[in-house]
């Protein structure tokens, strides 16, 4: 990417010789501060005397150079330096404002922007035509905030409920606007025209909360990044710098356009990944919420057990409903007499991992911990406990994670929660609260780095072997902290937001876009696929496919099954399985195991909820695309597929199998047409070129539709092909092209029977428990299939 400073004006322009067309210009980049009770002030740099260095590079991205501008103390004593790290190949640029206090008195810094342009500034962004109007993709605060796609024509969502959820929902110190066109996204975001776009963002994330701010009018294009120092205090001679900010144009033929951020911020946040997937899940919450008690708990876990060999349960996590108050975390309620202790002890003795959810942050206002130590908390700036949301039945507080005293009560907590009791999974939640606005014990932390030190103080007290879910949190601060993510906001066993208690509301509520439902939860999982195993493994939340105490129909809950097989994230089930039919069951099994895999939105840029998912695969020597092509209207509607857009040449001859239907095709057109998909509903493909020897061409076994597969080979006229240990009852069809029909088939040297489904295409009935060795004995044929 090619940088270039105007000495005369102090702005600056970037381009990107290898995207035609794209280009910032004209660039400011600038800081708001203030004196003690002053009026805000602008800084800009003083272009006269300025100094230009340039020195070799070599960090956690590669080697290059940076460029240097430092300026001259301007007129108010303030020195600001702006650095630019270009790299030999990488094709971004990593940017970083700072500045330092020379005058005798200090100052509050309010905010820090690393570039801004547009036309009411001087400058301009340029990504299309001027008649091809931009689009904007935006991220929320943290994973229940609104994720996707905006246009021109649109507003930045709103709520009917701000009164109550604004506090959750939103980062209180991002000015909003309900302009058409005119959007913020936090941490990162994605200005798209018509064949490329800008994907700019921090790619250090703990030291501010960051925004992109764009403009998508047309004909007043605007693009800015911009750092929020929350009116930090900084003494005479302190240095303070803005987390590092990222740039790169990408050509929109990427089908990951955010790709080589979001490996950015891996590298430079030191991401923590499991390498092995999360085990498979329970627990109650979207069912029993908080009439849990201890005896429904036990029972379910006894059904776990009975299940086993169906679905192979490994983590059973208690949430919300076990304990005294918000923030007396050790103390259990009635409903759990025996205690945390005991309940663990009895879930590890049945042969699995105890897990348990706690907001770790959030204390009730007539809890032990806010009466005994009223100074932990948080306070407004009149010196009262700041309001720190809805919780359900009451607003609370929040610790001030900036206390050293707290932090110290934190890493205790959590080291009785995984070392005494045993808990190997911990969840912890609405963790939003210690980034909340407010005067802090250490008034020199940004509310980014006080929500670190939170983060921090959890993870030494769990110790590096207890696996760390966060929820409800900003993303930024937790990438190297927590193991995995809840990327969305609540599911919920209706399509759109409906409150039980409250029916009548459900019409002024349906189009709210963080409340629990599946669509909206469903929205996040979709666009942000990227993040998966490069920050941590996605959290989609829980998985529900009763047909009981649910509105969701059938169509809903088998997009819901393929979406969390193909994105690969974690599997964890809420149903009452005491409740759960052998057949709902199955739809469960068939994403166990994890086979650590991850899939992508091929049209992120050009839907709010893409329609077409995809996974690309290899194994046993095959290769092939898992595609979903969702219908998210509300009413029945067709779905093209083309194969060109999924790399394949025009006259290729293919094989495509309906997972759900199972149903065969053998192609040779560009695309293929399905009608009458269900509201809400998919198609579920498995699509491959057709070859010249055997081949598996459907596969109703595991989600992946032949990941499970370890081997295949030949042998003569025997086919044999060994699948992967899948820990659990199997039972299902594998689909095979032979050049004839078999004479002779086995698994596990058990004979198995097999349909013909259509010319050289024959569906095996398999059954067997873990893993399987299957042959297949046939007589070649001169008439097989030339492809």
């Amino acid at each position: 990417m090619k940088f270039e400073f105007n000495r005369s004006n102090g702005r600056f322009t970037f381009s990107e010789p290898e995207v035609s067309g794209v280009v910032i210009e004209n660039a400011i980049a600038q800081v708001h501060y203030a004196r003690h009770g002053g009026r805000v002030r602008l800084a800009t740099i003083e272009v006269e005397g300025v100094s230009i260095q340039e020195t070799p590079l070599s960090d956690v991205h590669g080697h290059g150079r940076q460029v240097t501008i430092l300026s001259q103390p301007r007129p108010d004593f303030l020195e600001l330096t702006y650095k630019v790290n270009q790299y030999d190949d990488q094709p971004y640029v990593m940017l970083n404002l700072s500045i330092r206090n020379l005058s005798r008195e200090p100052i509050f810094l309010q905010d820090m922007t690393l570039f801004q342009a547009g036309a009411q500034s001087g400058g301009q962004v340029r990504l299309a035509a001027h008649d091809q109007p931009l689009r904007f993709f935006k991220v929320g605060w943290h994973g229940w905030a609104y994720a996707g796609l905006r246009d021109h024509r649109q507003r930045n969502t709103s709520t009917l409920l701000g009164l109550v959820t604004d506090a959750s929902y939103t980062n209180p110190a991002t000015p909003r606007t309900h302009q058409r066109g005119v959007f913020w996204s936090e941490g990162w975001g994605i200005l798209a025209g018509e064949n490329a776009a800008l994907v700019a963002g921090f790619a250090s994330t703990s030291r501010q909360f960051g925004q992109v701010y764009a403009s998508t009018v047309p004909g007043h294009e605007v693009i800015a990044l911009k750092a929020q120092a929350d009116g930090i205090l900084i003494d005479h001679g302190e240095e303070f710098q803005s987390d590092w900010g990222f740039l790169q144009f990408v050509s929109l033929s990427k089908p990951d356009p955010a790709e080589e951020y979001v490996r950015a911020v891996a590298r430079q946040m030191r991401a923590r990944v499991p390498a092995s997937p999360p085990q498979p899940m329970w627990t109650h919450w979207y069912h029993f919420y908080h009439n849990i008690n201890e005896e429904l708990f036990i029972e379910n876990l006894d059904t776990i057990a009975k299940i086993h060999a169906i679905i192979p349960y490994q983590v059973v996590q208690l949430d919300d409903g076990y304990q005294l108050a918000w923030g007396d975390w050790t103390t259990c309620n009635a409903k759990f007499s025996h205690g945390l202790d005991s309940l663990a002890s009895h879930i590890k003795d049945e042969g699995f991992t105890p897990g348990l959810w706690l907001a770790p942050f959030v204390v009730q206002p007539d809890a032990h911990v806010a009466q005994q130590h009223p100074d932990w908390l948080l306070k407004n700036h009149h010196g009262r406990p700041i309001n720190s949301g809805f919780f359900y039945s009451f607003f609370g507080h929040a610790l001030d994670t900036s206390h050293p005293a707290v932090l110290d009560h934190i890493r205790e907590l959590m080291d009785t929660i995984a070392h005494h009791w045993g808990f190997g999974m911990v969840k912890t939640d609405f963790l939003y609260v210690a980034g909340l606005p407010g005067r802090r014990y250490n008034p020199k932390l940004t509310r980014a780095q006080s929500l670190r030190m939170g983060l921090e103080a959890i993870r030494q007290g769990l110790g590096e072997e207890t696996f760390l879910l966060g929820c409800g949190c900003p993303f930024g601060p937790a990438i190297g902290i927590v193991d995995a993510m809840r990327i969305g906001p609540d599911t919920a066993p209706s399509w759109t937001p409906f409150f039980n208690w409250l029916p009548w509301a459900k019409p002024l509520i349906k189009g709210e876009t963080s409340m629990p439902a599946l669509r909206n939860n469903i929205r996040h999982t979709l666009n942000l696929s990227a993040l998966h195993q490069r920050w941590w493994w996605n959290d989609p939340d829980c998985l529900m496919v009763r047909d009981a105490d649910t509105t969701l129909t059938e169509a809903e809950v088998l997009s819901n099954v393929s979406l969390v097989g193909l994105s690969g994230g974690m599997l964890v089930s809420s149903d009452d399985l005491t409740k759960l039919d052998p057949a709902r069951q199955k739809l469960i099994s068939l994403l166990v195991p994890n086979l650590g895999n991850r899939g992508l939105p091929n049209d992120l840029l050009e839907h709010e909820m893409p329609e077409q998912y995809f996974l690309s695969l290899q194994a046993a020597g095959q290769d092939w695309y898992d595609v979903a092509l969702f219908n998210w209207s509300d009413h029945r509607a067709e779905r093209h597929l083309s194969f060109c857009e999924l790399g394949f040449q025009p006259g290729t001859t293919l094989h495509v199998f309906d997972f759900w239907e199972k149903r065969y095709w053998l192609v040779k057109d560009a695309e293929m047409v399905f009608r009458d998909i269900p509201a809400h509903g998919c198609k579920m493909l498995r699509v491959c070129v057709v070859g010249n020897d055997p081949q598996v061409v459907g596969d109703t076994l595991h989600i992946t539709q032949g990941a499970e597969l370890a081997s295949m080979s030949m042998n003569e006229n025997v086919l044999c092909l060994h699948t992967l240990d899948l820990g659990r009852q199997v039972k299902g069809e594998l689909w095979l092209w032979l050049p004839s029909e078999p004479l002779i088939a086995t698994c596990n040297q058990m004979r198995v029977a097999w349909d013909k489904k259509a010319e050289m295409v024959y569906a095996l009935h398999l059954q067997f428990v873990g893993a399987a060795k299957i042959e297949i004995a046939y007589q070649n044929s001169p008439n097989y299939y030339n492809a």
